[in-house]
């Protein structure tokens, strides 16, 4: 009897262990880089919900660092609106140096505060110059007097101030009456020599005024005095003396003008 060989199926066997373990292998391959592909993921594109919550912080952020508020800016819009309006000192109640101290009271060292301050005192200096400059020392004074009111102590103050006082000094001349004038005019004396005398010193003295385009103040011992002084210089001049009469001694001749005397003869 002639067997027919067998062929044994050990080998189609391997053949389909190996193909399993092969497509177990690429499986497990697939699975291995997909996870890793997920590790992987780019941290620029996170998901939707992070997105908004990171980008809300970085909105919020710089704004909260950046933007400072002052408490005292209330203060600050009403001072500068006081400024708009000139009330520098005056009203006190709504002054602006009113707002700036109540601001320098709880902050002593609060720069806005403390700049608002000399602006005040600046303003007050540009308007006294302009009425020095125009010869209105009693407005300039007055001007001097509401800045000394922020700082009495400020260098430019005392500055101005003198500056005013060498104007009025030079805008001023003082003639004192000589004893025998007043005495003639008291004794009614009837000399030619010495109605002579009087009349030459009347009318070179008028003549001075005149020339100085001088309001003038007349200081007397009386009204009567003071009246008899103004008709004798106002008949030796062109125009009208403009002048006030005030009760003082020494009777004198206080003489205001824009001109600075120093270049002209006594």
């Amino acid at each position: 009897m002639i067997l027919t060989p067998y062929k044994l199926q050990i080998p189609d066997s391997r053949r389909a262990l190996s193909g399993f373990l092969k497509t177990a292998w690429l499986s497990s391959l697939v699975l291995t880089l997909v996870g890793c592909n997920s590790l992987m993921t780019p941290a620029s594109h996170p998901p939707a919900s992070d997105s908004s919550i990171g980008q809300s912080v970085t909105e919020l952020g710089p704004k909260t660092g950046a933007y400072y508020l002052d408490p005292h800016q209330g203060l600050l819009d009403l001072a500068d609106h006081a400024l708009k309006r000139q009330h520098l000192t005056q009203p006190e109640a709504t002054s602006a140096l009113t707002y700036f101290n109540l601001i320098l009271i709880s902050d002593p060292d609060h720069q806005a505060a403390r700049a608002g301050l000399k602006t005040i005192i600046d303003q007050y200096l540009e308007w006294a110059l302009r009425a020095i400059e125009a010869a209105n020392y009693a407005k300039a004074n007055q001007f001097l007097e509401r800045a000394a009111r922020v700082n009495p102590k400020s260098s430019d103050i005392t500055a101005m101030a003198d500056r005013l006082r060498r104007k009025r000094e030079e805008g001023r001349l003082t003639e004192i009456l000589p004893a025998w004038l007043l005495a003639a005019r008291r004794e009614t004396l009837k000399s030619t020599a010495d109605d002579a005398q009087v009349n030459t010193y009347l009318r070179n003295l008028a003549q001075k005024i005149e020339s100085l385009n001088a309001k003038i103040i007349i200081y007397s011992f009386n009204d009567a005095e003071g009246r008899w002084l103004y008709q004798q210089l106002n008949a030796n001049t062109v125009h009208r003396l403009r002048g006030t009469l005030k009760i003082d001694r020494p009777s004198r001749i206080e003489m205001h003008f824009k001109s600075n005397p120093s270049t002209m003869l006594d």
